[in-house]
């Protein structure tokens, strides 16, 4: 019996001593890398603040679910023990989460031990996405939508650039159920919308922009190998289940598509360079200092091919009203060539009329498989020549800065920050959609201080062409500060409607409207009518010209004539000469002669 307790009590010291001697190690390993990554202040490398969204003291991630540590959305150090302390004991399933971190940690720390275990969700998506290409796509703006008259910029991931269709596509967008565009643009200035990044197949989204919202499609191919590829993979995995604020000016769709760049290239560095706004375009633009951009590709809209049809491939237009609207029979008298055009054009528009509901899925179904069956009793093939436009990396930048001299000896500088207006060269732009915010006009006149003659807080005009099929209305908001006729100062709102027709190059349109001006007690108000003309027609020239007439209260009349004329000197500057006849100034002709340089 003593003999049993003796190796009993020897079996428990040398338990006793194993564990303690296990104890030691392990701290003495975790003193050790903890030794090692303050000497290394590992946590103040650049990158693992790329990797957390960090700027400006913080991370730009919102939800908590996209941290180890309670404070790590404001503390990279704690952030980091706290996910190399999970890491070691297999907590907080950090190395599922955050695989690109945990890659990045192995490779920053080579003695760091593991707690391994298997990742299923992880390994599938990495497999299911296959990523061996990255493009960023740009549909262009929505000409009838102020949420969307800037565009909006997401990443592809094909694992097969033959195949574009069958790729993934990185979004990421306010999550929100608003279906206005003013609400959206007002929530969005003030961040009261979640920012999510999502993935959805590619065609999904060729479908909503080219099909349902008739944005033509710019694609530009990056230059990023394997590796570079793999990260902004596995970042976006990272990403897929947070949220961030979401500011429709700055912290938007294209400038979190930044993010999963620098992340995916280190030595990029590229949302430092939007520190008061984010304009889609200006965000594609600045891949081009990087040489990022090896190969630019463009997918016309379902719009744009129809007006095609409509305007170039269909001589006899006679009948095609009929023919699309009362489904009466293909007139022998029209050439085959046309018989063909009327049929390609009735099959894009009741796509168009399906994807704005018009028909229910199986009454289109019927009309649609009719219509394919008539087609195919026309052997010749169908071929759209449809020119690319001007492509929008070349276009100006958003911002202006602009200097006039006026011939009644008075000067005037003017800011903006965006975006694109009827005096500005639109190549690259929307035709017939102008957009500004916070637009500064400072005057100084003869033997008088400078003063502030005008400030534009928000100023849209869709003008937007109609045909024999389609009728959008052109209509206008402008929102701001303003000099009335040099008379008094006064809070101004002018809503506007009305109708445009032309095309691209050219466009006559008619609006009617009011102009409030509010002072204290006092106001001013108007009924009034516009119309003008804009060609695009000429290189590197743009020439209009208006005519609008306002009756106000207080006995008032207004009879504005203005022709105008903008030319390009290079990309990024212009020359614009503008006539006015205003029967309310003192002198009613004014010449005026200006400098507009972009930025």
């Amino acid at each position: 019996m003593t003999q049993l307790l003796n190796i009993c009590n020897l079996f428990n010291r040398k338990f006793k001593y194993l564990i303690l001697s296990f104890l030691f190690c392990t701290y003495s390993y975790s003193s050790e890398l903890n030794v090692f990554v303050e000497q290394t202040k590992l946590y103040e490398n650049p990158y693992w603040a790329k990797l957390l969204h960090y700027r400006n003291g913080e991370s730009e991630i919102d939800s908590t679910n996209f941290f180890i540590s309670k404070n790590g959305k404001y503390d990279l150090k704690e952030e980091l023990f706290e996910t190399i302390t999970s890491l070691k004991n297999g907590t907080n399933n950090v190395l599922c989460r955050f695989p690109l971190r945990v890659k990045w940690l192995k490779q920053n720390l080579p003695d760091l031990k593991i707690a391994e275990y298997s990742c299923e969700e992880l390994d599938k998506f990495i497999t299911s996405i296959d990523a061996k290409s990255i493009t960023m796509v740009f549909p262009t703006a929505h000409i009838n939508s102020p949420a969307s008259m800037y565009g909006h910029t997401f990443i592809r991931i094909s694992s097969d650039e033959k195949t574009p269709l069958i790729s993934n596509a990185v979004n990421y967008a306010a999550a929100t159920t608003d279906t206005n565009g003013l609400i959206f643009a007002y929530k969005g200035l003030f961040g009261e919308y979640e920012g999510r990044y999502s993935i959805l197949p590619y065609y999904e989204k060729i479908k909503e922009y080219n099909n349902l919202e008739q944005r033509d499609i710019w694609e530009y191919d990056l230059d990023l190998n394997q590796e570079e590829i793999d990260r902004l993979v596995l970042h976006t995995y990272e990403l897929k289940d947070s949220y961030s604020d979401y500011f429709f000016f700055k912290e938007n769709c294209s400038y979190n598509v930044l993010w999963l760049l620098e992340v995916a290239r280190p030595s990029l560095d590229l949302v430092s360079q939007f520190d008061f706004k984010t304009v889609p375009l200006d965000s594609i633009k600045v891949l081009q200092k990087y040489d990022l951009i090896k190969n630019t590709n463009f997918r016309y809209s379902s719009m744009r091919k129809m007006k095609f049809i409509l305007n170039e491939k269909i001589q006899n237009k006679e009948y095609l009203k009929d023919f699309v609207y009362k489904n009466e029979a293909l007139d022998d008298s029209l050439s085959t060539e046309d018989k063909i055009s009327y049929l390609d054009f009735k099959i894009s528009y009741l796509q168009y009329q399906r994807a704005n509901n018009e028909y229910e899925k199986d009454e289109y179904l019927k009309k649609y498989l009719k219509l394919l069956k008539q087609r195919s009793s026309y052997k010749q093939a169908s071929t759209y020549d449809i020119k690319t436009p001007f492509d929008p990396l070349y276009s100006h930048d958003s911002a202006r800065l602009s200097f006039f001299y006026n011939s009644n000896d008075s000067f005037e500088l003017s800011a903006k920050p965006v975006y694109n207006d009827i005096y500005d060269i639109s190549d690259g732009y929307l035709q017939g959609a102008y957009i500004d915010f916070f637009d500064l006009n400072i005057k100084k006149e003869k033997n008088e201080n400078a003063r502030l003659d005008r400030f534009t807080l928000l100023k849209i005009k869709s003008l937007a062409p109609q045909d024999l099929f389609f009728k959008p209305i052109s209509w206008g908001i402008d929102v701001g500060y303003e000099q009335f006729k040099q008379r008094s100062d006064y809070l101004k709102v002018k809503p506007e409607v009305g109708v445009t027709f032309g095309e691209n190059k050219d466009f006559i349109y008619l609006m009617l409207g009011s102009n409030l001006y509010y002072k204290n007690s006092e106001q001013l108000y108007s009924i009034g009518s516009t119309i003008g003309a804009v060609t695009n027609r000429f290189d590197n020239i743009k020439l209009g010209i208006n005519y609008s007439y306002d009756k106000y209260n207080k006995d008032l009349e207004n009879n504005l004539f203005e022709v105008f004329s903008t030319y390009k000197l290079d990309r990024n500057l212009a020359l614009n000469i503008r006539y006015i006849n205003d029967d309310l100034n003192e002198k009613e002709d004014i010449l005026k002669v200006g400098v507009s340089y972009y930025f």
